[in-house]
């Protein structure tokens, strides 16, 4: 006898009573097969048809591990289908729940994910319109226990025409609220809109998974009125860590009110804050190297010592170990308060490592990871004031894999009062 709850619509076969989740405008998405692999079946209303087709036109164009990809689609009498890759869980189910298994996939490298997607989107000139995370998916396994994220709900998405960089504000749904950009729903705004909606959702969205559920513009129902303010609170991230420091700069960035002013996607990817340690430590000494060309009173050192003062707590000596201020000082006469001195003795320790005592090997860890952290942790604001000050020589060669373009730089210059409250 065969089983009443079981739907067959073309080649796409489900079970009425396996919900994997729902989405917006009575949308539900079962679990279900398609020539004999397991899929997600989203049923849609059929006064909605026209978000389906839009939907399954864009996912078509697409052809990226962190964008959801698109099988087939089907209609009955009732309803319209489509057949998308079986994903196990949402962002939010990611976050919120307490017991989730994430398989190993970190928060950093999740982001990194999200981003990924939405510079592929980006660069097809497909716009989202709708992050949030609930359209956020987190993929089933694969055969060596690893997930991934998935960008999903194509239905308010956009494709611009070809050459332009913008559409209209009369191009539909807005998409969730809470969510939305500010200029979307700006009264006194002439300009189209651009990708930059994206971005600033998913600033948004880096908060509430960096912050474990919290959303920097407040509760669901103040969020968008907070939005429109540029009224938002980061008290919920760990100010005085590096890692949140270096995160609290970029989300600054992309929670921008002027959306020309945000960075782009492939922007966001090159920020510190999805750096390894290892590429912190090249960094590091690159801009050593650089200095040492350079005059004690010319503009890069300048501009690196301008507040250096704080980020080396006035004397960085004093805030590393005995025994490494004892070391040092058997070599080279280094000053306290310079930032170029402090990256020299970094350096100098990294190039000499296997000469070092073994306590003083093991109080600074193992080369780069524990090396680079032993001085991070001492000093939060090291990475991203030079990173920061640095700017200046993002166009020189040896510096392009560290920086945007320069476009995206000329946006940026004023970070410093922005991002952390940088004084002179």
């Amino acid at each position: 006898m065969e089983d009443s709850n079981i739907v067959r619509v073309d080649s796409i076969t489900f079970s009425s009573k396996a919900v994997l989740g729902h989405g917006a405008y009575g949308t539900i998405v079962y679990k279900g097969q398609f020539d004999n692999r397991a899929v997600g079946v989203k049923r849609i209303l059929p006064k909605y048809s026209n978000f389906a087709d839009q939907e399954v036109q864009l996912l078509r164009q697409t052809d990226h591990p962190n964008v959801i990809r698109y099988l087939c689609t089907g209609r009955d009498r009732e309803f319209q289908y489509i057949a998308i890759e079986r994903f196990s869980a949402s962002l939010q189910d990611y976050v919120e729940m307490k017991d989730f298994d994430r398989h190993g996939l970190e928060p950093v490298m999740l982001l990194q994910q999200i981003m990924s997607g939405l510079a592929h989107l980006h660069s097809l000139n497909i716009v989202h319109r709708d992050l949030n995370p609930q359209n956020i998916l987190v993929s089933m396994p694969n055969p060596h226990g690893q997930v991934r994220v998935m960008i999903s709900d194509f239905g308010l998405g956009k494709k611009l025409a070809v050459g332009c960089h913008s559409f209209s504000r009369g191009s539909g749904v807005l998409g969730t609220e809470g969510w939305i950009a500010p200029e979307v729903l700006c009264e006194d705004c002439k300009d189209n809109l651009t990708c930059s909606v994206d971005i600033f959702s998913a600033g948004c969205v880096f908060h509430y998974v960096l912050s474990e559920g919290r959303h920097p513009f407040g509760e669901p129902q103040e969020r968008q009125a907070n939005i429109q303010k540029d009224e938002y609170n980061f008290h919920q991230l760990h100010h005085e860590k590096h890692e949140y420091i270096v995160a609290t700069d970029l989300i600054v960035q992309m929670l921008r009110t002027e959306p020309h002013r945000r960075p782009s996607a492939e922007s966001v990817l090159k920020h510190p804050f999805f750096w390894s340690l290892e590429k912190e430590l090249q960094f590091f000494e690159l801009v050593s190297n650089r200095l040492n060309d350079e005059p004690l009173d010319g503009p890069i050192v300048e501009v690196l010592e301008r507040g250096g003062r704080a980020v080396v707590q006035c004397d960085w000596r004093k805030h590393i170990t005995v025994p490494l201020q004892t070391d040092l000082r058997k070599f080279h006469p280094y000053k306290g308060h310079p930032i170029r001195d402090l990256l020299r003795a970094m350096i100098y320790k990294k190039h000499h490592y296997r000469e070092l005592p073994a306590e003083q090997q093991e109080t600074l860890g193992s080369i780069p990871d524990d090396f680079v952290s032993y001085f991070t942790s001492r000093f939060p604001y090291l990475l991203l004031h030079i990173y920061l000050a640095m700017q200046t020589c993002a166009s020189e060669r040896p510096f392009l894999p560290y920086y945007s373009t320069e476009e995206q730089l000329a946006k940026t210059q004023d970070q410093y009062t922005h991002s952390w409250g940088h004084t002179d």
